[in-house]
């Protein structure tokens, strides 16, 4: 029962249309704690700060966070086999989070242009491939196996 209740959400025009906004809404509370996460960096933290910021934001609530949305996509099977793609999406913003706070930082201070730090790509893509893995397992253990 549950496999035909799950084939009708996803083929019916209203079931297609609350994927969508499912969808739209997880990437907008994904962008939205990422866009925090710099605002409130540039706003409201001094010299002082960076240890707590960099701890709180860069080492807890983004990888946190990107874990969590890649989980979702992967249990919801949402964009299907185009999924694993938006690893190296949440790799590239979990870069962009550095490079936007405490490297924009150091080039404003010192004015000159540093280099990303490419590494912080591989290291977002591993944190959302883990949470898609596991995503993945959980929407085949309910009988929606969706490794493509």
């Amino acid at each position: 029962m549950s496999n035909d209740v799950d084939y009708f959400e996803e083929n019916t025009d209203t079931g297609k249309r609350k994927n969508r906004l499912s969808r739209m809404i997880l990437l907008a509370a994904y962008l939205g704690i990422w866009s925090i996460a710099l605002i409130s960096f540039w706003l409201f933290t001094s010299g002082s700060d960076a240890l707590w910021y960099s701890v709180m934001f860069l080492w807890i609530l983004l990888p946190i966070t990107t874990f969590v949305v890649s989980m979702i996509i992967g249990k919801n099977n949402y964009w299907e086999s185009r999924k694993w793609f938006f690893s190296i999406i949440f790799g590239i913003m979990y870069m962009l989070a550095e490079y936007g706070t405490f490297s924009m930082a150091n080039m404003v201070t010192f004015h000159k242009i540093n280099m990303p730090e490419f590494v912080m790509i591989l290291i977002g893509a591993i944190i959302s491939l883990v949470g898609m893995g596991i995503g993945v397992g959980i929407g085949c253990g309910r009988s929606r196996c969706t490794f493509h």
